[in-house]
């Protein structure tokens, strides 16, 4: 597996965290399905980047709400749905998926194997 292409405009969870809120507030924030049929897995874009970890390696969210309960836990409450990420994009690049669990605590999650995907 790959990170995203070398000199792809990326944002990371560093920036997002460490942003003014006139700066999040400012962010043009899409959410993205991952493929037609991921099991309900997205991904978040700020101002056309796709949200990385330090590595390079996409974030991938397991349900809409654990994305939601994301961006609120970054004070980003406006959003707007972003196309679909083609399957093919999602399993060629390095992923970090989280989930939540009962409690609304974000986890890091395996949803290949929760979910029988093979993203």
């Amino acid at each position: 597996m790959e990170t995203l292409a070398q000199g792809e405009k990326v944002a990371t969870w560093l920036e997002l965290a460490v942003a003014p809120e006139w700066r999040r507030n400012g962010f043009k924030v899409r959410v993205h399905a991952v493929g037609l049929e991921q099991g309900g897995c997205y991904t978040i874009s700020l101002d056309d980047r796709w949200l990385c970890m330090s590595n390079g390696g996409i974030t991938v969210f397991h349900g809409l709400s654990t994305a939601l309960h994301f961006l609120k836990l970054h004070g980003i409450e406006n959003f707007e749905p972003g196309e679909a990420v083609d399957q093919r994009f999602a399993s060629q690049v390095i992923r970090y998926c989280l989930c939540t669990d009962k409690g609304n605590t974000l986890l890091r999650c395996n949803c290949a194997q929760r979910c029988r995907l093979t993203h």
